[in-house]
């Protein structure tokens, strides 16, 4: 046979397309496969059982959202391949008056002076909006992270009537949530005679709802537990003690899935310094992540609480830190550096998101302790918001199937 025969692959027989098609795990390569051709798009269209198994199923490797600047004048937004070090055009603009305090199964989660909350999915333009979030006080004032965090438990694009928006909230950053189709925010009420501690984190994993908070000396893990007629709970799951750190050194703590569906506890450590500028009064507060520090779960006791321990690895794991904690696996995306963390500077330690722009930024290497790069900010966007991490998704109108 020629080898060098041109093949029209246009003419493949459905059924092998379709093979082809259930072997993919990335949805970017199932969105190219689609673009190749009609017969292949056809294909694609009709193989929305694949494509949610993709979804759902095998964990997305996530893309930045970053600000660009259209002829000097214009603002939108792009898409940032980290493992190629690409830009990816996307047509969508970003609400420069909300802040975005999340982002969940490819929808951002945005707040405003109103204190209104919005979903919104950049790849669909599909707009969900929500009732304002309580106020924690009477007359509190807006602020850009008076929303400190938010995420979705499920998608809304495929479980319309059945997911939940949780948020951490206000200056003492305590936890609310609303159900699909609910007008009322179900805030959690501090227990009589018990000490209130500030929630940093929300996270789904295996269908349970976690939140953690940090003390001086320990990490705390809780189950929240949510009924339709009764108040939200708080069960204590884990207690983490953890090593002193310098008096200038802090950080928020992160919840996130492994790939093997499996709860990690990611610790990220600042460190906070003042530099008077040159000739100048200003003196600007840099903000660097100095390590990172894992705990992975190793079993759960009799009592019911979980046990957990330092690691140094990630089982060839890439974890992403941001406005959404994800984990994928590095034998799926093989140009994804395998046990490092990818991190952005989601600011929560600031009342204005855009001082000074995006500062801290990079890859950290959790088992050789050394720091790498992905995206670089363009000085000219230092007064537009920080990068944000998004999971694409791909939404087609239902005549096309």
């Amino acid at each position: 046979m020629d080898c060098s025969e041109s093949r029209d692959w246009t003419t493949l027989e459905y059924d092998i397309l379709g093979v082809i098609l259930n072997k993919m795990m990335s949805l970017y390569d199932y969105l190219q496969f689609s673009l190749v051709c009609k017969s292949w798009n056809f294909v694609a269209l009709r193989h929305k059982h694949q494509r949610s198994v993709i979804t759902s199923e095998f964990p997305q490797l996530p893309m930045l959202i970053v600000p660009s600047i259209k002829d000097g004048i214009e603002k939108q937004h792009c898409l940032y391949d980290v493992t190629n070090n690409k830009i990816r055009t996307a047509d969508f603009k970003f609400c420069f008056n909300k802040r975005c305090c999340g982002s969940s199964f490819g929808w951002l989660i945005m707040h405003e002076e109103t204190f209104d909350v919005t979903l919104f999915n950049p790849f669909s333009g599909t707009v969900i909006r929500l009732p304002p979030l309580p106020k924690e006080h009477e007359d509190d004032d807006y602020y850009p992270w008076y929303i400190l965090k938010a995420i979705l438990t499920k998608d809304p694009s495929l479980y319309p009537n059945d997911y939940m928006v949780v948020a951490i909230y206000g200056i003492s950053t305590k936890l609310c949530l609303i159900e699909a189709k609910s007008k009322i925010w179900k805030k959690y009420d501090i227990p009589p005679g018990q000490d209130y501690n500030p929630f940093e984190d929300v996270y789904v994993c295996n269908d349970t709802l976690y939140a953690s908070h940090l003390d001086d000396v320990q990490l705390n893990l809780w189950k929240v537990e949510v009924d339709e007629n009764s108040p939200i709970s708080l069960q204590r799951v884990a207690i983490i003690l953890q090593p002193s750190l310098s008096t200038h050194d802090f950080g928020p703590m992160f919840i996130v899935e492994s790939s093997k569906k499996e709860l990690l506890l990611i610790r990220r450590i600042l460190s906070v310094e003042d530099h008077e500028q040159p000739d100048s009064d200003i003196t600007t507060t840099l903000v660097k992540t100095i390590k990172f520090v894992a705990y992975k779960h190793t079993h759960t006791c009799n009592d019911g609480t979980q046990r957990f321990e330092e690691v140094k690895s990630l089982d060839d794991d890439a974890v992403f830190i941001g406005e959404q904690s994800i984990c994928i696996s590095t034998k799926n995306f093989p140009k994804c550096l395998p046990n490092c963390i990818y991190y952005t500077d989601n600011r929560y330690y600031s009342h204005d998101p855009f001082v000074n722009g995006p500062q801290d930024i990079g890859i950290y290497n959790l088992e050789d302790g050394s720091f790498g790069e992905h995206y670089i900010p363009n000085i000219a966007h230092q007064n537009l918001p920080s990068p944000i991490w998004i999971v694409p998704t791909i939404h087609y109108k239902d005549s096309e199937y």
